[in-house]
């Protein structure tokens, strides 16, 4: 887990400051979304947390050499899923998106469960877009299955915050002793 790290050195300062951007906004937005501002803060959380891991430098590019910042890798392949069941980028990047499914699925209005899932995949499709056009990140690659796992991650999330969500709601029609 530490390679992760160390090949993400500004992931953790970006997702501090995105953390405290969230809770900044969470209570305004909420009263907008008419939503509950930690769901909220979660939800924007969980994106400043896929946007500081993916789209920061990574550890080598600053000290790559000037032909591979010129060098783009574009890769249509369906995921491997061998590929889920290790440790390793892939399998990262559906435990990356797995949260801002769960934070989709556990909005209470409908119409912020869709539109807000609807986001997060278009956030992984612009994540890897990105990537492969700002070439000093150190990532010039568009990888499809990258983002087929990332979709996988936020359906599995949304899935299991949409169980938390009946649950929630389930045992609050029922006064507590």
């Amino acid at each position: 887990m530490s390679r992760y790290f160390s090949a993400l050195p500004f992931a953790l300062p970006a997702f501090v400051v995105g953390a405290v951007i969230a809770a900044l906004f969470a209570k305004r937005l909420g009263a907008k979304l008419k939503e509950r501002p930690i769901i909220v803060f979660w939800w924007l959380a969980s994106l400043m947390l896929i946007l500081s891991a993916t789209l920061t430098p990574t550890g080598h590019a600053l000290e790559m050499e000037e032909g591979l910042l010129t060098t783009r890798v574009w890769t249509w392949a369906l995921p491997s899923p061998s590929a889920l069941l290790t440790i390793n980028w892939q399998s990262m990047n559906l435990v990356l998106f797995t949260p801002i499914g769960i934070a989709s699925g556990v909005f209470t209005q409908w119409r912020n469960i869709i539109s807000l899932t609807l986001s997060a995949y278009i956030v992984s499709l612009l994540v890897e877009m990105i990537q492969y056009l700002v070439m000093p990140l150190g990532r010039a690659q568009f990888n499809s299955s990258t983002v087929i796992i990332g979709w996988v991650g936020i359906t599995v999330g949304v899935a299991i915050g949409l169980l938390v969500r009946a649950s929630i709601k389930k045992n609050s029609r029922f006064p507590t002793v």
